[in-house]
């Protein structure tokens, strides 16, 4: 950021820091226009990976959606650009809801000679005619390229040392120049800010690394705006066998962070690879597109031969896994920098933290802030969040502090909070909005507590911690304020539990978090958790689970297993483990069963249906992720059973209802489900059965791909 700071005090001075970098900007200006003038092109295959990439708990991060696309490519100096999609599938995992969907994006950029940059959107597998391209949604963006001969209007420089970079496996010797834009333009123009890094020998761009953004003015437009306030790019460049340069890879980034929750957001990421590049003989072909235009040709197979090409060169999913946001993290908004002055941010670390509808509380609103001191105290924040239940009429909160360095956190704190009792929980649900409709599926423990953690990153699995805390706790009893839903429901009776103070310990093991209903990545994932209290409340909560997520095209396999056990005398009910209907088993009735011992295993397989699985263009121009059906099957199996004395004492004490809401499963219980889901089962519909004699068949509605 300094360097940038200094490129923008430089621009009344002059376009360059020295004299000699101004030299080596005129040399390779005119490198960059004998490259443009010459006759020469080339033919690439680019294979491209588009995803959406969602981040959770600032730690987890993975794709949501991934479209890959291969295309046959040709450019020529005197033809300008042609492109053919001869491939196309998609991977959606989630309900593309995020304003990123709707955002243009770069896919290509034909060439990185020129006095501009041409950057083609993506605009999905589809026909684009010349005339379509030539102006409105589907035009190419332009950039002033870096080393246009108009450059002083537009740019600053620093830099120009010769050191060496490696590229995509390959050491070169380059020039590392810094551009910044000249901030005061008399009309708008979209312009390059970054890293431009010159081929000693050839002074050809071998890299452009950083964003591209609108500078002055904004034109005028309609209600709608479709454009990014900012493209991050990395852009690389490599010679062909006759010396000339070509596009070899191409990422463009869209990075957005919620406005009110921590740590979570999303990333639209394209990617292209240009294989097979081979260059043309002067003159090859006639001209599709004249070069003096800002169009370009796009065609495409027929959907049915998109579907069964199957001359994928890397796996779905690898290219997006082997980038990280945080490659571009000099260039985020001074907010999402660790560095700076302190700042004070109106965010909490989940939606809930000002808004959440239960049949406790009925609606809560609340207020939750952040102080970041980064430069006054590296590493340091504050959290304080409060607000009150209206139907409860009873006020929550909390406040802590964060002291984080490299891999360690240290966290303390108090709070006043409703905590969840349910166990085996899918990963990431979210009980804030659980009451809106339905039944409200969760059951709630009032508690308070004050204590300290200390939380450890672990290696390169991203979103892995190990962690440790201890604290002082009371639980109180809670009771239903709302009889009904929105939407017409019955709530049901808050379970029992045993209130009482006590210390507690809690020891966590996450491993691989992202291997998950949520996220389009294989592997194996493991949490592993033990809690111990001593006090009022006396016992020992020994709780794991294990994820395992394979794509095997065009097949979708994933299961989890979960199994817990409470060590106590007296076990409190909320430490129980309670199963049924959305609690686990969707065949049977709504936590039918509960023990201090569980097993619970989860098997889904989809299987997509060749039909709308093509991601598609609204008339904008803008590209949506394809609706993928697919049908899925499901399978389910659990136990429960009390083990210890006052088990059974603990499972009555749920209910005190004749017949009892809970039992134990006496052995083996089964159901399965078949669903119809769209965007790859994230949202399905379907009916449940337990595998058992009289059980009813019911109606399911899923989201997420959870269980």
């Amino acid at each position: 950021m300094l360097g940038l700071v200094l490129l923008l005090q430089m621009a009344a001075a002059g376009p360059c820091a020295t004299a000699q970098l101004c030299r080596l900007l005129d040399s390779a200006t005119a490198a960059n226009g004998r490259a443009m003038e010459a006759p020469r092109g080339y033919r690439a295959t680019a294979e491209t990976e588009a995803a959406t990439i969602g981040r959770r708990e600032g730690r987890i991060e993975g794709a949501i959606t991934v479209e890959q696309t291969t295309s046959l490519v040709r450019w020529t100096g005197s033809g300008g650009f042609e492109q053919h999609v001869v491939g196309s599938r998609s991977f959606p995992n989630a309900i593309p809801l995020s304003r990123l969907a709707f955002l243009r994006i770069g896919w290509l950029i034909p060439t990185l000679h020129g006095e501009r940059l041409q950057v083609i959107p993506r605009t999905g597998a589809e026909q684009t005619r010349l005339e379509e391209t030539q102006s409105g949604p589907l035009a190419p963006q332009i950039v002033v390229h870096p080393l246009a001969s108009d450059r002083a209007a537009y740019y600053v420089y620093a830099g120009g040392a010769a050191v060496v970079r490696t590229f995509d496996g390959t050491a070169r010797r380059v020039y590392v120049v810094e551009v910044a834009p000249v901030e005061s333009l008399p009309a708008e123009e979209i312009l390059f800010e970054g890293e431009m890094h010159l081929d000693v020998e050839t002074l050809a761009v071998a890299r452009l690394f950083g964003r591209i953004r609108a500078v002055g003015p904004p034109r005028s437009g309609g209600f709608f705006n479709f454009d990014p306030a900012v493209t991050l790019v990395d852009l690389l460049n490599a010679p062909l066998p006759d010396g000339h340069w070509a596009p070899a890879m191409q990422r463009f980034e869209i990075q957005t962070a919620s406005s009110l929750a921590s740590g979570y957001g999303a990333t639209r990421r394209v990617i292209s690879h240009f294989d097979d590049r081979t260059p043309l003989p002067p003159g090859e072909g006639t001209a599709a597109v004249a070069a003096a235009t800002a169009g370009y040709l796009l065609t495409s197979a027929p959907n049915d031969s998109l579907r069964r090409y199957r001359r994928w060169r890397r796996p779905a999913g690898h290219v997006s896994r082997s980038a990280a946001g945080g490659d571009f993290s000099r260039f985020r908004p001074g907010r999402l920098q660790g560095a700076g002055p302190p700042q004070l941010l109106v965010q909490g670390f989940h939606i809930g933290d000002f808004f959440r509808f239960n049949r406790i509380e009925g609606v809560y609103t609340g207020l939750s802030l952040i102080a970041e001191f980064r430069n006054a105290a590296p590493g340091l924040s504050l959290r304080a969040m409060g607000g009150y239940a209206w139907s409860e009429k009873t006020g929550r909160g909390a406040f802590g502090l964060a002291w984080t360095r490299r891999s360690w956190t240290v966290e303390a704190g108090a709070a006043r909070s409703l905590d969840v009792t349910n166990k085996f929980r899918n990963q990431f649900d979210n009980p804030a909005t659980g009451g809106i409709a339905g039944r409200d599926p969760w059951d709630y423990v009032d508690r308070r507590g004050a204590g300290a953690a200390v939380i450890r990153a672990l290696g390169d699995e991203r979103g892995s911690i190990a962690r440790f805390e201890v604290s002082r706790v009371e639980d109180s009893e809670v009771a239903k304020h709302l009889d009904k839903s929105p939407f017409g429901g019955v709530y049901r009776e808050n379970r029992g539990i045993t209130p009482g103070s006590y210390w507690r310990t809690r020891a966590l093991l996450d491993w691989n978090p992202a291997v998950s209903p949520l996220f389009a990545r294989d592997g194996v994932g493991f949490r592993g958790e033990i809690e111990t209290a001593g006090g009022d409340l006396d016992y020992a909560r020994v709780e794991g689970r294990i994820v395992a997520r394979k794509s095997l095209a065009p097949i979708f396999f994933i299961a989890r297993l979960h199994a817990g056990a409470v060590f106590a005398s007296r076990p409190p009910p909320q430490q129980l483990f309670e199963l049924g209907g959305s609690a686990g088993l969707p065949g049977y009735e709504y936590k039918e069963f509960a023990g201090d011992r569980a097993m619970l295993l989860r098997v889904r397989v989809s299987y997509p249906i060749a039909m709308l699985d093509v991601p598609f263009r609204i008339g904008s121009g803008v590209t949506l992720p394809s609706l993928a059906p697919a049908i899925s099957l499901g399978f389910q199996g659990a136990m429960t059973d009390t083990r210890t004395a006052g088990g059974p004492s603990a499972v009555r004490a749920l209910g005190e209802v004749t017949p009892p809401v809970s039992v134990g499963t006496d052995g083996l219980r089964t159901s399965i489900d078949i669903r119809i889901g769209f965007f790859g089962d994230a949202l399905a519909v379907g009916v449940a059965r337990a595998l058992a004699p009289g059980r009813a068949t019911r109606f399911i509605f899923a989201f997420g791909r959870q269980f």
